[in-house]
């Protein structure tokens, strides 16, 4: 196969290596991350988020490792990573970092443009240049060639010596299974490996199933070169695994034997090849997994839970081995490789979008191939809002977090519409409450958190009717039109969020910033003018009785009116906040603050100029509604925005919460506060930075045609996500790789749609 050159956005050196980790892996799969030096980590294959989980068995972590031997005899060894950074150096015992004993190349360069990754790696005293090329298939509207558990690592030698070469290159495998382990060779007519088992459930059928039963391998094509396969040696004790290991491969440049050793703790697989002065050659390796034990929303108990919340992994009812989707990938990997690279490239050749707007909407969508989503058995799409380093982080499908992207849509559709599914016919109450969250399994779980969120809602709505317009799909819009309509006129309940019909949203609304809000606002009332539209050209369409289309559209304009009279103070939109009676229906009233006196509520945005008051402007201009604010008054208020939560690289404002931004970098704050004004007890999050918000900000400006405000707002974060501080691949909000930051490739369609 003649090598496919990969496109390159991004390029890291030195301390800019320092926090570079991007996830390979597939849709709903797991993933596994590639360091910035070319090292692995977070080997989060196991059904739950494990961000700091490296397999180690006797010393020995996952390692490749090359040995080249010239004619006379001169041998080198190095393994296959650039320099430890010197943060990792001290420990009460010495460094812990992972293989932190073996000798390095010299340096790296980690160049990438997602989910493409090259490490360069150079050494003067190794007579091979050497390149990692490290990806997962990403195709555009295929969730099943993005859906593979496996992540390709093909290393590129070249000769820089001058003379032939003899380079055979290892990999040291640990078995990542739980419970009683055994590995064997890969039984494979086109591959030769090793792979590793674990069993971790109970004996007894009836007892409880074990996340981490399952089955890894480390493969490569057969016709790669001179395979040999080995497995740890006899373990005295202390490290001797590990050193016995690497003897070996020095003396005699291969792995050894792994016959009558079915039984041991890590597996090696090297393959040696001839390599003449001047010429290139690269070896695909790959390791693919199958974990088939997962649980609802990772409840389990040291591991265990019992089966009747199993819900398995869509990918484990494709691929019965671990094996089998190896051998899968590497039959179809020209195919994939070139829709992936295509794919890449409609983004990194884009023409008018700055290389930041570019970087922050490809990399971003890492985040739907990380352990923030999943998906089950029968097929269902699910996230997390993102993932602590040890479980997933607020659980659910969250209206009010995913409602904020529009990526999945464009790229996924079947995936976009299935979310929607989950919102309407599953999530959703007789009544017309949406549970913000849902529970699993869904045929009995799916409404019992039971709570609904206004802007989450609608949101849902927006989306429902993005699904429809981007995909053209009558059929399904047919079917689920009457509970997109139920979810809408859910608002006119009595005690619901509009109930005196005046198109204006009050009452008890729940939101994403983990409160009530009581009173009309700019955040749920721009959302509600979206979703009012959205219903008005569905129900134009799918509902026989016209009078419906007619009531939205009145709503729409009484309410859009009395917003922009009411809510907008001539510098930006704020909060009227109006006590409650306490009329409001009980699954409205879901915050942190749902136990306050409802009659002089705490937690309030109030006079706050809000960094997101006209989301729902941006959703409606992110799905090809019209806008819904007016644009004089809008564009104001982003200018506001702009220079009141603007936080410049001088200010350390205190900030009682979370901090995302330090001392030297720009951000957007959540909120700005007229000192006079500011309430005793705002709401939360007002003095945090969050990316997602920022986004939006980004994505309004753009969509408007102020394309340098925007990029200078997307590059702010950008610089702050530079491999030194922050990883590029996870913008954390409520946890790594947050789902709200997915809004960055609303950004990028806006610029590239205006060029």
């Amino acid at each position: 196969m003649k090598p496919i050159d990969w496109p390159v956005l991004r390029e890291y050196r030195g301390e800019k290596l320092r926090r570079v980790q991007m996830p390979v892996g597939g849709i709903g799969t797991g993933q596994i991350s590639v360091c910035g030096n070319g090292g692995l980590a977070a080997f989060e294959v196991r059904n739950v988020a494990e961000k700091k989980y490296v397999p180690c068995r006797q010393s020995v972590h996952p390692a490749f490792v090359v040995r080249t031997e010239d004619a006379d005899g001169a041998v080198a060894a190095r393994l296959l990573e650039g320099p430890l950074d010197k943060s990792l150096y001290e420990g009460a015992f010495g460094c812990v970092a992972p293989n932190h004993g073996y000798p390095r190349f010299a340096s790296a360069t980690f160049r990438v443009a997602y989910p493409l990754a090259q490490v360069a790696l150079a050494d003067p005293a190794v007579p091979v240049a050497a390149t990692l090329e490290a990806m997962n298939p990403l195709v555009k509207g295929d969730a099943e060639a993005s859906g593979l558990p496996v992540a390709l690592l093909r290393w590129r030698f070249e000769n820089t010596s001058g003379k032939p070469l003899k380079v055979t290159v290892a990999a040291a495998m640990p078995n990542p299974c739980g419970g009683e382990l055994s590995q064997e060779k890969a039984e494979s007519k086109s591959l030769c490996g090793v792979v590793f088992h674990g069993n971790a459930d109970q004996p007894d059928s009836d007892k409880p199933l074990n996340r981490t039963t399952g089955e890894f391998a480390l493969t490569v094509p057969s016709d790669a070169g001179d395979v040999s396969l080995g497995a740890s040696v006899f373990h005295a004790g202390w490290s001797d695994g590990l050193d016995q290991f690497w003897r070996r491969l020095v003396a005699k440049g291969d792995v050894g034997d792994m016959t009558g050793r079915e039984k041991c703790d890590f597996g090696m697989l090297a393959v040696s090849f001839t390599l003449a002065a001047g010429e290139t050659r690269s070896i695909p390796f790959a390791y693919s997994w199958r974990f088939p034990n997962r649980t609802q929303w990772e409840w389990t108990e040291n591991g265990f839970y019992e089966k009747i919340n199993h819900v398995g992994n869509h990918y484990c009812q494709t691929w019965p081995t671990a094996l089998a989707s190896a051998e899968s990938f590497f039959a179809r990997l020209p195919e994939l490789e070139t829709k992936t690279v295509d794919f890449v490239r409609s983004v990194t050749d884009a023409a008018g979008v700055p290389a930041v707007v570019k970087e922050a909407a490809l990399f971003n969508l890492s985040t739907f191939r990380s352990a923030t989503c999943f998906r089950t058995a029968d097929g269902h799409f699910f996230g997390w809002e993102g993932t602590g380093d040890n479980q997933g982080s607020c659980f659910g499908n969250c209206t009010h977090v995913w409602g904020y992207e529009h990526a999945l849509v464009d790229i996924w559709p079947d995936l976009a519409k299935d979310m929607r599914e989950l919102e309407f016919r599953h999530a959703m109450s007789d009544k017309g409450a949406i549970s913000f969250r849902i529970g699993q399994p869904i045929d009995r779980n799916a409404r019992q958190h039971g709570k609904a969120a206004a802007d989450g809602q609608m949101q849902c709505i927006v989306k429902a009717y993005e699904c429809w317009a981007k995909t053209g799909d009558d059929a399904w819009m047919r079917g689920l039109y009457p509970f997109v309509k139920k979810a809408l006129s859910f608002c006119w309940e009595k005690g619901g969020w509009d109930a005196d019909r005046d198109g204006v949203m009050e009452g008890c609304q729940h939101n994403t910033m983990d409160v009530d809000y009581y009173g009309p606002n700019p955040q749920m009332e721009f959302l509600y003018l979206a979703a009012l539209q959205a219903m008005e050209r569905l129900a134009a369409k799918f509902d026989a009785d016209p009078a419906f289309a007619a009531t939205c559209a009145d709503l729409r304009a009484r309410g859009g009116a009395w917003t922009e009279k009411n809510l907008f103070n001539g510098e930006w939109y704020e909060h009227h906040v109006r006590p409650a009676d306490g009329d409001f229906l009980p699954e409205t009233r879901a915050g942190w603050n749902q136990h306050a006196d409802v009659k002089n509520p705490d937690f309030q945005l109030g006079p706050g100029c809000l960094i997101d008051q006209l989301v729902g402007d941006y959703a409606a201009r992110a799905v090809g509604l019209e806008p819904v604010a007016d644009p004089a008054h809008a564009r104001k208020a982003t200018e506001t925005i702009l220079a009141r939560n603007r936080r410049e690289k001088g200010d350390q404002p205190f900030n009682a919460m979370r901090d995302f931004t330090l001392a030297g970098e720009r951000s957007l704050r959540m909120a700005w506060y007229p000192e006079d004004r500011k309430p005793k007890t705002p709401f939360p999050y007002y003095p945090e930075t969050m990316t997602g918000f920022e986004y939006v900000v980004a994505a309004w400006l753009a969509q408007t045609g102020d394309f340098a405000a925007s990029e200078e707002v997307v590059r702010d974060i950008r610089d702050r996500y530079d491999g030194e501080k922050r990883s590029p691949f996870d913008e954390a909000e409520c946890g790594h790789h947050y789902a709200r930051a997915i809004a960055s490739w609303s950004v990028f369609k806006a610029f590239a749609a205006a060029h």
